[in-house]
């Protein structure tokens, strides 16, 4: 009885390949490099990460060829498809899963189609991303990895990949390039009957990468200098303006949402009645791209501080009055991060009240993120505010802007 052994992808042999040219020690060499490659990909990692995690897709299209024995010779080349989402952690690394498939067609004088199916985990990285516009998020120079199971015919077993491309923002969502990708399928050498030479092959294709248009992050206020995260917000003083001010409250009548009542400019002019009928606007000197209220400077009170003091101190005269905090950001930065941010703010505010003595459960909070612009042709500073609206009782927070 004649027994065949098969090739690497699980289809019958015969006759036997002739011995391989490559030693065992040089597959271990091949095995070594590739696991190197995997493990290199995750130790250079930035640790900074985006301001937020943002979904990728990268889908890959290409012809492949082997450049192993037998496989060379039982096999013609083929196709090769591959998509693999992610999670960008910045502007430079993604992680991903990653599913492959390939298929061969016969070679002259054999019938059985190759087949391999790859479903696995790996890291995408764009070494050059620093570098290049922002706006360019998903183009440039990449380089990935990938450890997968692999299914080949009957058999199961490991493998790995590294791809090499480049790609050309083609619209604010989507970019395109030309990927080379090199595969290996590990066959252990102990398995009998089966060839102990690991399966290589090549592939050259398209890539197309998709991503969230890219979005201006919130600009930082045009009287903050803040080069560090660290720095420290100076106090604002308030200037007498060079314009009409009919009240003479240091509020020029254009900014003025009470032009005819004393007010200070952080809350627009406009008395400290919280408690009243109409909303209190307050600007709050948040950083950039911060929910923290900023700290005091050699002990002197930020610009805001009196006036938040103020607020609270109207507040606890007045026992009935419940009053929702609603804090709003200015249109740069995606809507939904504006939302987040605006309610952070609105909530650092609620602690800096409670802080004084007010309860909180007086205060309810909400944010509207860019939704409601204070002041539409004049954003940033003045839009990133909040906003004290008195409540009846049974009244929730307002859902939508007021008029």
């Amino acid at each position: 009885m004649n027994h065949h052994a098969s090739d690497r992808c699980g289809n019958p042999q015969s006759p036997p390949a002739p011995p391989p040219s490559v030693g065992r020690g040089a597959r271990q060499l091949i095995r070594t490099g590739g696991f190197g490659l995997l493990l290199g990909l995750v130790l250079v990692t930035p640790s900074h990460a985006a301001r937020a995690q943002e979904f990728r897709l990268n889908a890959e299209g290409a012809g492949g060829f082997w450049v192993d024995q037998p496989q060379e010779n039982r096999f013609t080349p083929g196709l090769y498809l591959a998509v693999r989402p992610g999670i960008a952690l910045g502007r430079v690394v993604t992680l991903q899963a990653s599913y492959a498939m390939f298929l061969t067609p016969p070679g002259d004088g054999f019938t059985d189609t190759g087949t391999s199916h790859s479903a696995g985990l790996g890291v995408r990285l764009r070494p050059l991303a620093t570098f290049a516009a922002p706006e360019d998020q998903l183009a440039g120079l990449f380089v990935d990895g990938n450890a997968s199971y692999v299914r080949t015919g009957e058999l199961d077993r490991f493998g790995f990949d590294a791809g090499l491309g480049y790609n050309v923002q083609a619209t604010p969502w989507m970019a395109l390039g030309p990927v080379l990708r090199y595969n290996q399928i590990v066959q252990p050498d102990d398995t009998p009957g089966q060839s102990a030479e690991d399966a290589q092959y090549l592939t050259l294709g398209l890539n197309l990468s998709f991503g969230p248009a890219w979005k201006a992050a919130e600009a930082a206020p045009a009287h903050v200098d803040t080069p560090c995260p660290t720095c420290e917000v100076m106090p604002v003083a308030v200037v007498a303006p060079p314009c009409s001010d009919h009240d003479q409250d240091g509020t020029c009548d254009t900014d003025d949402l009470c032009p005819t009542k004393l007010g200070p400019a952080a809350a627009f002019g406009c008395p400290i009645d919280p408690c009243g009928g109409e909303p209190l606007v307050v600007l709050v000197q948040f950083p950039y791209d911060s929910a923290e209220l900023p700290k005091p400077v050699a002990g002197n009170a930020q610009t805001m501080d009196p006036v938040l003091d103020a607020v609270a101190a109207a507040i606890a005269q007045d026992p009935t009055c419940r009053v929702c905090i609603i804090g709003h950001s200015s249109e740069e930065g995606t809507e939904a991060y504006n939302l987040d941010l605006s309610r952070r703010r609105a909530g650092a505010v609620k602690d800096y009240l409670g802080a004084r003595g007010l309860a909180t459960a007086r205060m309810p909070v909400t944010g509207m993120g860019e939704s409601c612009q204070l002041i539409p042709a004049s954003t940033r500073t003045l839009n990133r505010r909040v906003e004290f609206h008195r409540l009846q009782e049974g009244e929730s927070c307002p859902a939508q802007c007021r008029p």
